[in-house]
């Protein structure tokens, strides 16, 4: 890193330099000559990159967006889609933008398990070296990403992203079946929206209570639905049982009660 940043610095101050003895013309194209060369020699590095990645893995790494963006994306809109829009539109609905570590001892294990892989193709002492640098980025991650967050996201998805979400001429939503993706011109779904409301199972209503009026039809039948649930019909054995449990009345003894009532009224002989 630091020798990057010093290179960086030499960079920068040459530029400056260059800056104010050229013209703005030769300045801009020797700007993108820079970049032309830096961008040649990015692409080359990053193919070796995956070439090496590959046979380490024995197949291709990651998905492969190229079978899964026909199945899982049906642009029908206008608008054109760059590789990092699909590639980041192909991960689906469910997929996670930012996650937390929660098991580290799965996230070491895997660590060990694809240091491993390499162990056969460099030399003892370099398969050292690169297991201490693993692992003491392994533990300087782990350490700061305990109360983190982490973003599952590059940084040209997180643009693709935000770009997408600030485009408001394109409507994207899910399709009727499946985890597939459907983006559509937003004048032709809000008119596609409108033919749908204009049928004949939608009625245009005139009347303001309506709403009232359905409203407290609503409220009387949950009312009546939570009564029966607090309060369930008896049935014929409930009934039958409580009919046994009250106490019946007795003629003979109610006929004594009232006549000894009588006889506490009666005047004496």
């Amino acid at each position: 890193r630091c020798t990057l940043l010093a290179e960086l610095k030499q960079i920068t101050s040459i530029l400056t330099e260059l800056e104010k003895h050229l013209s703005s013309i030769d300045y801009s194209n020797v700007k993108k000559f820079c970049f032309n060369s830096a961008s040649k020699v990015h692409r080359e590095i990053m193919k070796i990159h995956k070439n090496k990645l590959e046979k380490l893995n024995g197949g291709p790494i990651g998905q492969n967006y190229e079978e899964m963006k026909s199945k899982l994306i049906h642009n029908i809109s206008s608008y054109t889609l760059t590789q990092t829009e699909e590639r980041l539109l192909c991960r689906g609905w469910d997929f996670c933008i930012e996650d937390n570590i929660k098991n580290f001892l799965d996230f070491e294990t895997d660590l060990e398990l694809n240091a491993m892989k390499i162990q056969s193709h460099c030399h003892e002492s370099v398969f050292n070296l690169i297991c201490r640098k693993i692992h003491n980025a392994s533990q300087q991650l782990m350490s700061t990403s305990k109360h983190k967050k982490i973003r599952n996201l590059s940084d040209e998805e997180l643009v693709a992203l935000k770009s997408l979400k600030s485009n408001k001429s394109i409507v994207i939503c899910k399709a009727d079946k499946g985890n597939s993706i459907v983006i559509l011109d937003r004048e032709i779904y809000m008119k596609k929206a409108e033919e749908i409301l204009k049928g004949e199972q939608f009625q245009l209503l005139n009347n303001d209570k309506c709403h009232r009026e359905r409203e407290t039809e609503l409220n009387k039948y949950i009312f009546s639905l939570v009564k029966d649930v607090n309060n369930p019909p008896k049935t014929k054995q409930q009934q039958q049982q409580q009919q046994q449990h009250t106490p019946t009345k007795n003629k003979k003894t109610t006929a004594s009660t009232t006549t000894s009532k009588f006889t506490c009224f009666q005047s004496p002989p």
